[in-house]
């Protein structure tokens, strides 16, 4: 089912953060409008209507009740509790006798907020009515499949939605019972392998209609679900944090002869890797470790990870560079997060050594200095933002090492995620398009 944003979403440029609002206008009638506030943070926070607080102290991972308030067109904000300074702020417009939601999530550690009408159509006995909001701009596109609980999605399957930007249409589905029981698979859009959510064994009552929000997580590939049933409170069970992490391998060693690199993480056997390429992001359990890492059938040491095992809903990749006779590996948290109106880009260097680290510069502005080799143990990269380009110039220079990319094979356009990663001394650098 196509996705269509719905025409009571608007955006209103805030401070430093966007909220996307219903855009309804009222009819002058005396019947009021309601809204609630659906908390999907970590924060108690309050919803104020031209900065009067209209619904106070609601708790993480809860709902408020109902508020009336006349129908008009108003300036919606969030505040935490007991503070004035709003972390989110929009215009929204509340029509005559309307019911509307309003979700608090994180991006990163900011506060972002979406709101939307409750006019799905109430479905028949026996059936219930989903439709999709995508809130995580990170997550991109994304494609819905309703599978029979604990399947997988069938071979050439259509989704259920398809290509979600903002609030889908909504689809018709038999209720859960004791014998009719779904998992929410959400992917990548056209690539039914990208897994970003496995919402296990949602209820679904008979004569509901329900919003599922995908909201963003730390690495910024994965989402995390929130049901709401529409007119009625939510339940603690549909607030769904995400579990899994993902997990990709990176090689920079060498290449003649070509070296399998295999990495097991719990009891997931991720794809096979040989330099300079990489895996493509595996989704793997939360909380989970690396229990084998093998270069060429030979067992080396297992590299710390940071936090100490793969945090859900973060995204991570295991680097292996080195010599034939001595590989190394290291974990890095990568953050595949948009950054506003800009590109972002590191540098993974793991070819050049003699402790000078290098330096990146994009379109004559340096924008990363000092990256060592085997890049920094770990740590969180530097990700730089950089102006939008459609044909840049990337320079990469320190410790001997100068190599210029330039043209359309690496474009730096708005929310794009770029590793530039360094795999030879030799050569010039390969750009992975991370998101």
């Amino acid at each position: 089912m196509q996705s269509a944003m719905r025409n009571l979403l608007c955006s209103a440029a805030v401070l430093a953060i966007t909220l996307l609002t219903a855009c309804g206008s009222g009819s002058g009638t005396t019947v009021p409008a309601n809204i609630r506030l659906v908390n999907d943070t970590t924060s108690l926070l309050d919803l104020d209507i031209n900065t009067a607080t209209q619904i106070a102290s609601v708790g993480a991972k809860t709902s408020s009740a109902y508020s009336s308030i006349a129908p008009g067109t108003y300036t919606e904000s969030l505040a935490t509790n007991g503070t004035t300074v709003p972390t989110a702020t929009g215009n929204i417009g509340l029509g005559t006798g309307q019911n509307y939601t309003t979700i608090a999530f994180l991006h990163n550690t900011d506060i972002e907020a979406q709101s939307y009408a409750e006019n799905q159509t109430i479905p028949s006995a026996g059936y219930s009515s989903l439709n999709i909001a995508n809130l995580s701009v990170d997550a991109g596109p994304v494609d819905v499949f309703l599978v029979a609980h604990g399947t997988a999605i069938p071979a050439n399957a259509t989704p259920t939605f398809s290509s979600v930007q903002g609030l889908s249409t909504a689809a018709t589905l038999a209720s859960t019972s004791a014998s009719v029981a779904y998992d929410i698979i959400v992917t990548g859009f056209g690539n039914a392998a990208d897994i970003r959510l496995v919402y296990s064994s949602p209820a679904f009552a008979s004569a509901q209609a329900y919003t599922l929000a995908l909201t963003s997580t730390p690495g910024g590939g994965l989402v995390n679900g929130v049901l709401i049933p529409q007119g009625i409170a939510i339940t603690a069970s549909g607030f769904y944090t995400n579990p899994q992490a993902r997990v990709r391998v990176l090689s920079a060693l060498p290449q003649s002869p070509s070296q399998e690199v295999l990495v097991t993480v719990g009891t997931t056997a991720l794809l096979p890797d040989y330099a300079p390429n990489w895996t493509p992001y595996q989704v793997v359990a939360g909380g989970s470790t690396i229990t084998s890492l093998t270069v060429a059938g030979s067992a080396i040491t297992v590299p710390a990870i940071p936090n100490g095992s793969f945090t859900a809903g973060g995204d991570f990749t295991v680097l292996v560079y080195g010599t034939t006779a001595a590989p190394l590996a290291v974990v890095f948290t990568d953050t595949n997060q948009i950054k506003a109106n800009s590109a972002s880009v590191r540098v993974v260097n793991a070819a050049v050594t003699g402790g000078v680290g290098l330096n990146l510069i994009v379109n004559g502005s340096a924008k990363i200095s000092n990256v060592p080799y085997g890049s920094d143990a770990g740590l969180p990269l530097v990700y730089a933002g950089v102006a939008p380009s459609s044909s840049p110039t990337l320079q990469l220079i320190g410790g001997g090492y100068d190599q210029t990319l330039s043209g359309t094979s690496v474009p730096l356009v708005t929310g794009a995620v770029r590793t530039v990663f360094v795999y030879d001394a030799t050569l010039p650098p390969l750009v992975i398009s991370d998101r």
